[in-house]
């Protein structure tokens, strides 16, 4: 398989279908093998019901479905590990990131990195997020992540990351974050373990009903970000 694209996703029957819908049509002009992997984190809704059924028309397609609610970064990790592709992408279930981004990132892997890493536009992203208290949990997670863990890579939380399949390999297996830190463990690991990352600017479309929830989700972000650092104290990605 030439190309995997891991798509978490919990409870997203409302906006699956046009998402799969897209990217099959990609998938089209896509000069070699591809499937698309839909990661289901234990969705209470009709998502799984909603890929079997996308699946039986598109072989591409394929169900890899946790039976609990894990977690974003659960979910990605169990579906980059099941994929067969040599290049390995997750992506977001709103599909906000075209898939034509695809391409140029395959570019990349295949002459100057092992890693690729989408960076938006600040000012964009700026100027689409309505949510102010979003705006301020964001700037949390890049100061806590810059001084703790990161302090490279402009933008970690972008959903659009490619790896070459070794890669994938090597760094999921160790990832052992379930939050929304996952995208920032990952390019941790990935950068200790000395891999090429390359970020590449992507167009960003603005889609209502975000997942992210800064109550809820906030806390248990910024307490991952400080377990990552901790892990790397004690050795558990070694």
């Amino acid at each position: 398989m030439d190309l995997s694209i891991v798509i978490p996703a919990y409870n997203e029957e409302r906006r699956l279908t046009l998402t799969l819908d897209g990217w099959h049509a990609w998938l089209d002009t896509f000069g070699g093998t591809a499937e698309v992997i839909v990661s289901d984190d234990g969705s209470t809704d009709g998502t799984a019901l909603l890929v079997e059924r996308h699946a039986a028309i598109d072989p591409r397609i394929r169900l890899n479905r946790l039976q609990v609610n894990a977690g974003k970064g659960a979910a990605v990790r169990a579906g980059m590990l099941a994929a067969t592709g040599d290049y390995r992408f997750y992506v977001d279930a709103d599909m906000n990131i075209d898939p034509f981004h695809v391409t140029p990132a395959l570019a990349l892997m295949e002459r100057v990195a092992d890693v690729v890493a989408g960076k938006r536009s600040l000012a964009e992203y700026a100027g689409s997020e309505k949510s102010t208290s979003r705006m301020a949990a964001g700037a949390a997670v890049q100061v806590a992540r810059r001084l703790l863990v990161l302090p490279v890579i402009s933008d970690t939380q972008a959903g659009f990351k490619g790896f070459r399949a070794d890669w994938a390999e090597r760094i999921f297996a160790k990832a052992l974050v379930d939050s929304f830190a996952f995208d920032i463990e990952v390019l941790f690991l990935a950068r200790r373990m000395g891999a090429r990352i390359a970020e590449m600017p992507v167009s960003v479309e603005f889609r209502d009903e975000s997942t992210f929830d800064v109550s809820k989700h906030l806390p248990p972000f910024l307490e991952d970000i400080s377990r990552i650092r901790l892990n790397a104290w004690r050795g558990r990605y070694d």
